[in-house]
């Protein structure tokens, strides 16, 4: 994460509206951008403290010092740096200085000179002068050795990712984020639930949905500090979705008053998380293909989609895996397909079917699941299947023209 130093001035606010100004990718910052990574890559193998040198030393007196920083910042947050010294830096020093004042040469005063004191240590640990020296102070920050530069990046990718982090920078002052977004929930409730952020979620009928985060200067909040790191860091999934639009309520620290921050999915940031598979198993991905091999094409009766609807379960999300709508008339069911996973995964799926009490939810039951017989059906307000390898589609149609209700 960027500091606020390095992101206020990348912002430009007009009347009650905020935009974080992007780093173009023009000759003069591709050039550094490139310069910089080739600086980078050039101390792997040397401590951190040389790095930083050298930074300072590139930066110099230009006046594009902050988005010299910004840069540096984003490649050293994917560098690995570490050390592995022969022995505890601080027991070393430790059995270093219990010898007392030392000298570079011989006085009247002190008779151990420092080349002394080393070679006494070294002798009585079984280690070199060079070693000692290399271990003294293996543990602070600056002394920690660059070891690799993470995926190699091109100078048009660090541009990218630096105006991404100027842009998720801006929420860590913010106090409410108004989502609506049509696609893609599964990563970004993943992503919410990571970051435990708090958030109320809203149907859009026939639109999708309204996802209301509150934010790190919200009332709500106590731990602004942690809160905000986290908020910030969010704003990527955001960006795996393919419709969405976010309107921001915040705050920045020169600001006397809230202003908006506003985007939607024709920004061209890039996210770098990972998108999730489309499919969680194989169970669900035959499921699938089978369906649209027997059932599927111009003349099909039921549309089967992935993951397209919410079901709010008290401070939680539940995301059936599949839907089926009914081409003519629109009626619409739900269908979970429950295989073998952990007891406590269960457990968790028991609670929100209960909780989500839809009787157009079909859950689909692996027989070999972990929990017994008869559980579901006590719970669950819609219809439960059992299979013993791959659910019955005739039987499953049959439970959905049952099951289906026509959304209003």
């Amino acid at each position: 994460m960027l500091k606020s130093e390095l992101i206020i001035p990348r912002l430009k606010k007009r009347r009650n509206d905020i935009v974080p100004l992007a780093l173009p990718a023009d000759y003069h910052y591709l050039q550094i951008a490139n310069e910089l990574i080739q600086l980078v890559k050039a101390h792997v193998g040397r401590c951190r403290g040389e790095l930083a040198d050298a930074l300072r030393a590139y930066e110099g007196d230009s006046l594009d010092y902050r988005i010299i920083r910004g840069l540096a910042n984003v490649l050293e947050s994917r560098c690995v740096f570490g050390n592995d010294p022969p022995i505890n830096p601080v027991e070393l020093r430790t059995a270093l200085f219990n010898q007392g004042p030392v000298t570079i040469k011989n006085d009247l005063l002190t008779i151990t000179t420092r080349q002394q004191a080393v070679a006494e240590t070294a002798t009585k640990f079984g280690l070199s002068a060079e070693q000692i020296e290399y271990a003294l102070f293996a543990d602070l920050m600056e002394e920690r050795i660059l070891l690799g530069t993470g995926e190699i990046l091109i100078p048009v990718d660090l541009i990218a990712r630096y105006n991404l982090e100027v842009a998720r920078g801006l929420l860590y002052w913010a106090r409410e984020v108004d989502i609506i977004v049509r696609d893609g929930y599964k990563d970004l409730f993943k992503y919410i639930k990571l970051f435990k952020l708090m958030h109320t979620v809203y149907p859009i009928p026939q639109q999708g949905y309204n996802i209301i985060l509150h934010g790190p200067i919200s009332p709500f909040v106590k731990s602004t500090i942690r809160y905000g790191l986290q908020f910030a860091k969010f704003f990527p999934a955001l960006l795996l979705c393919k419709t969405w639009r976010m309107d921001a309520e915040v705050q920045p620290s020169d600001s006397p008053r809230p202003l908006h921050y506003t985007l939607d999915d024709r920004t061209p940031l890039r996210s770098h998380f990972k998108q999730s598979n489309l499919f969680d198993s194989k169970l669900e991905a035959d499921f699938a293909d089978e369906f649209e091999t027997k059932y599927g094409g111009a003349k099909r009766k039921w549309e089967l989609a992935r993951e397209d609807e919410l079901i709010v379960v008290g401070d939680t999300v539940m995301i059936p895996d599949f839907s089926l709508t009914h081409r003519k008339d629109g009626r619409r069911a739900l269908i979970e397909i429950i295989g073998f996973w952990h007891p406590k995964y269960l457990q968790r799926k028991l609670q929100k079917v209960h909780q989500a009490g839809r009787s157009d939810l079909i859950l689909l039951v692996y027989e070999s699941a972990n929990v017994a017989e008869g559980v579901f059906e006590k719970v669950s307000a819609g219809e439960v299947l059992t299979f013993t390898k791959k659910p019955v589609l005739k039987d499953v149609l049959a439970a959905v023209e049952r099951c289906a209700v026509k959304n209003e």
